[in-house]
């Protein structure tokens, strides 16, 4: 990738101390950058600020876990990990997410004794349980491994992803006027008059520009060639429920450039779902491609579109998306599967009203 990628140490520090340093020397042994309270150092900001600035810095969140909460940030009501890990969260970085198994025997030190640190203590593993994919860890040995591993997975196919965006656009592309003129002429050529042609256009403009932030949502949805019966059926139900869907087979027409056509379906769309199956998981299936193109384009800080992982068959889950909560379609039911698609569209297609909304006032 153009440029290193930061990666986020979030946990208690006093219980996990040892674990925190078997965690950051594996990350200095992937030739990572790496960010977490022991580097915060004297800062003119408060605590919190300072914390929550770093997490916005950084690309990857590395999210420990033990028997303590931690120390609560007043004016939030969570603890600082938490509220790292939600502010991470809400950015839509990847979070890789680790917590301590309770069959391992640990110092009572490091057991939370406060009643209400324990609740939300129990309440945030909830959480994290029903968002992410969680590993469990023994000791640092342990926790270092597995981080290391899943940190190798998902670098590398970032940069792989990278890699494939920098080849297709280092290829020859028209700017945008020339690739207008060509429209023109080609409508101009089938007979379409000037006149109603540049009235048209001045009546597409103006619909866009009145209907801004206020379209109907887009959904990009990635599968393989194998699981495209099914995948329709899920298109045609959300087509007829006001979703617009962008579908390969309807949107790259043959000898178009593949990169570059999804690039532009992933420019447009607010939701990309993976539909997982034996097939699409295979390395180098179009699922796998696009995956890490829309993965890619979050941590490197374009406009990302919320990612939704559907399970078609039981299959190994790719570690790019084992950290994202997904939805359970192996019972092939795709009114059950579209009636839930429509309550995750609806929920955050609001939410970012809202945010909008918010950022100018």
């Amino acid at each position: 990738m153009n440029t290193a990628l930061t990666v986020f140490v979030c946990s208690t520090f006093s219980d996990l101390s040892a674990e925190r340093e078997s965690v950051l020397e594996a990350i200095r042994r992937l030739q990572l950058q790496h960010d977490s309270m022991e580097f915060f150092g004297a800062r003119s900001g408060q605590p919190i600020e300072t914390c929550l600035k770093e997490v916005r810095k950084s690309n990857i969140l590395v999210v420990i876990v033990g028997h303590r909460y931690g120390t609560i940030v007043s004016e939030l009501g969570i603890s600082f990990s938490e509220a790292e890990y939600e502010e991470g969260y809400r950015l839509k970085k990847p979070c890789l997410v680790y917590i301590r198994d309770e069959n391992i025997p640990i110092l009572p030190k490091h057991i939370e004794r406060d009643p209400e640190k324990m609740r939300l203590l129990e309440r945030w593993k909830i959480i994290l349980q029903k968002r992410h994919t969680v590993a469990m860890f023994r000791d640092g040995h342990d926790l270092a491994v597995q981080v290391a591993a899943d940190l190798s997975r998902t670098i590398s196919g970032l940069e792989e992803a990278a890699q494939v965006r920098a080849e297709a656009q280092s290829q020859a592309s028209k700017p945008i006027f020339d690739e207008l003129n060509e429209i023109i002429i080609g409508a101009i050529d089938q007979g379409v008059p000037e006149s109603s042609l540049l009235s048209a256009i001045r009546r597409t403009v103006s619909s866009m520009l009145s209907k801004e932030g206020q379209q109907a949502p887009t959904i990009f949805l990635s599968y393989a060639n194998a699981d495209q019966k099914i995948v329709r059926k899920v298109a045609s139900r959300l087509a007829d429920k006001g979703v617009k869907v962008w579908l390969d087979k309807d949107s790259i027409k043959p000898g178009s450039n593949w990169v570059k056509e999804i690039e532009r379906g992933l420019d447009s769309a607010d939701f990309v779902a993976f539909f997982i199956s034996p097939s699409s998981v295979q390395r180098k299936s179009w699922v796998q491609q696009e995956m890490k193109i829309a993965l890619h384009r979050q941590v490197s800080g374009e406009r990302g579109a919320f990612l939704l992982p559907i399970l078609l068959e039981h299959t190994d889950v790719p570690p790019l998306l084992r950290n994202i909560q997904w939805l359970d379609m192996t019972d092939k039911n795709v009114e059950k599967a579209v009636s839930k698609l429509l309550e995750v569209i609806n929920y955050y297609s609001k939410r970012n009203s809202l945010n909008k909304e918010s950022e100018n006032e």
